[in-house]
């Protein structure tokens, strides 16, 4: 690792405003469902934050959130996870979290050597990576730039990567606007009509109206669509959910257009589920996710 400066790179506006948000990110962590241990590792980008559970010597399961939606993203889905894998749930860098961001990232190829630097830190030469929305298109992003280093991919909702254009410049005006405190909504009015949090989910849904007041921009680059050349030289067994109530594209027309492009990709439809669908329907989020890690894939 090399060139980290000091001095950390502002992530929420306020010091009450992250003190407030570091008391909700941690009422979370009380409904955590099993032991976990925080991990705080150095990487080139700064320190980077994690929540690791399960097995200290069972294979390595990366879990990547959405944007700002910070590891705590991940507690539906830690227990069932955790019983077969080590998880370590990510703050990702310069956004709302405990990490924190010492240099700009410019590039997804910074990504890269993060996520790089942060197996490293754990003492994971290989991991299958789970990302939602932004964290799936980083997930993707690592499995085309250092594929020696993952094993398995699970796309969930993923940004970018397949399909771009208006409903993404759309999404991140909105955030923009309301990361910059210009109108404070809860999580559930980017989910589309009638979306909803279970009961279990409101200290996660309270963080979450904390960062949508009280975070500073997020520093990150833009989710690209990936080329097809891209697409189809991934060798790293993948399988992409989608949410059947996801409202920033068509969750059958993105489906059949990422099984054209990517020929190793395996796809499936979440019934009802919205964009964050390992939130809204965690057991068979869960159950889809440990079937496909679990199975016999060739390469």
């Amino acid at each position: 690792m090399t060139g980290t400066a000091s001095a950390a790179l502002p992530v929420f506006k306020t010091r009450e405003g992250e003190h407030r948000y570091m008391e909700a990110y941690d009422a979370v962590l009380r409904e955590w469902p099993v032991a976990h241990q925080e991990l705080d590792l150095p990487t080139r980008l700064g320190t980077t934050h994690v929540i690791a559970s399960g097995p200290a010597e069972a294979p390595a399961l990366v879990l990547l959130p959405s944007m700002a939606g910070s590891a705590t993203l991940w507690r539906p889905n830690v227990a069932a996870l955790s019983e077969a894998y080590r998880t370590y749930a990510v703050d990702v860098v310069g956004q709302a979290g405990k990490s924190v961001l010492t240099r700009r990232i410019r590039s997804r190829q910074d990504f890269a050597d993060w996520l790089v630097d942060l197996l490293d830190a754990l003492g994971v030469r290989r991991a299958s990576i789970v990302g939602n929305s932004y964290g799936g298109f980083l997930a993707l992003n690592q499995a085309t730039l250092t594929p020696e280093r993952v094993d398995r991919v699970v796309l969930i909702n993923p940004a970018g990567t397949f399909v771009g254009g208006l409903h993404w410049a759309i999404l991140r005006a909105s955030l923009s606007r309301m990361l910059r405190g210009k109108k404070a909504t809860a999580i559930t009015d980017l989910l589309g009509e009638g979306a909803k949090l279970h009961p279990d989910d409101e200290a996660w849904g309270a963080l979450m109206q904390i960062t949508m007041s009280e975070s500073a921009r997020p520093n990150l680059v833009y989710p690209i669509v990936f080329s097809p050349a891209e697409l189809q030289a991934v060798l790293v067994p993948t399988l992409l959910l989608i949410g059947e109530d996801e409202t920033l594209y068509n969750p059958h027309t993105t489906l059949k257009r990422a099984l054209a492009r990517m020929p190793i990709l395996r796809g499936e439809i979440v019934p009802g589920a919205h964009h964050l669908a390992a939130l809204a329907r965690p057991n068979d989020v869960n159950r889809r996710i440990l079937e496909f890690l679990q199975q016999d894939v060739r390469r």
